[in-house]
């Protein structure tokens, strides 16, 4: 999520579509993805952080979604 978000990208194992192949193979779909989103929105609602902030987490979750689900 760090890189997602423009963090720094120290990440260097497998890109995102390989590294939730299995996680797809065991039914990963939207639903689970909506639920994460969920979750990270409830959560920074619950810390206190703006809408406009919140807003743009999501759309930054939203920008991997093809590549978590493999599409």
């Amino acid at each position: 999520m760090t890189v997602a978000f423009g963090g720094p990208n120290r990440y260097t194992d497998r890109a995102m579509v390989a590294a939730h192949a299995k996680a797809r193979e065991n039914g990963l779909n939207d639903s689970h993805f909506d639920a994460v989103v969920d979750h990270l929105v409830q959560t920074l609602t619950e810390s206190g952080v703006g809408d406009a902030d919140i807003q743009q987490v999501g759309a930054v979750a939203e920008s991997v979604r093809n590549d978590i689900l493999g599409r």
